[in-house]
């Protein structure tokens, strides 16, 4: 049963198949999912009643189907902490460094073609995911290099193993910053009316980059770091 005492992060570990209602609402259940219920309602003027009506219902649909999340996410947890950590790397890595490569690409170009009418906006937008990118990359290599390596070492964590993962959750913080300011400014993601196709596609592609970071950072907040906690 789904309160409105619970969070965010609380109803996705329990129930994926609310994920895409929640991403309709643009809703962080990530970097930003750890207030209760009735509070984001509250904030974001969400009528609360029906909206936990909808998720009760979408947390009773049979496993079959609650698309893809529900199968992903029972066999993300079904993994040890280091399977975990390389699932993550061969996965979202990959897929955010490539959708990453791509976004920029795609909007260096739309900020030159389109400088004349929407300039002011899409150097906003080419500022704050600049920052961004160069922010994941760094934190990736990190992760690949430092972090992950450490906690696919046997035995219990220290303390100092677990300041070095508290700092990936601070950094994942940082990353939900930008995106939401990147939300804000591409009005989640919906291209102008006088725009040409690939301007629409690099929003396209950067809202299915922010849909797999959220995956992402739930992944290892919610699942990952709390299992590798319990071991100290």
């Amino acid at each position: 049963m789904i309160t409105k005492e619970m969070t965010l992060a609380d109803v996705v570990k329990e129930y994926p198949a609310t994920i895409p209602y929640l991403n309709e609402y643009r809703l962080d259940y990530c970097c930003g999912g750890h207030d209760p219920i009735a509070q984001i309602a509250k904030e974001k003027n969400i009528e609360l009643e029906p909206f936990m009506k909808e998720l009760e219902r979408l947390a009773a649909l049979p496993k079959k189907n609650n698309l893809d999340y529900e199968g992903e996410l029972q066999r993300f947890r079904s993994l040890s902490v280091p399977e975990m950590l390389a699932d993550l790397e061969r996965s979202h890595h990959v897929k955010e460094r490539e959708l990453l490569a791509d976004v920029e690409a795609l909007l260096n170009k739309i900020l030159v073609v389109h400088y004349e009418h929407h300039g002011e906006e899409l150097s906003s937008i080419h500022h704050h995911f600049a920052l961004l990118k160069a922010d994941l990359e760094e934190h990736f290599a990190k992760e690949e290099k430092l972090v992950f390596p450490i906690m696919k070492k046997s035995g219990k964590p220290s303390s100092e193993d677990i300041a070095y993962v508290k700092s990936l959750e601070e950094e994942h913080s940082t990353a939900g910053d930008l995106i939401k300011l990147l939300q804000k400014e591409t009005n989640f993601f919906t291209a102008p009316e006088d725009v040409c196709p690939t301007y629409r596609r690099c929003f396209s592609q950067m809202e299915a980059l922010v849909e797999d970071i959220f995956m992402h950072i739930f992944k290892e907040n919610s699942i990952a770091f709390p299992e590798y906690y319990e071991q100290e």
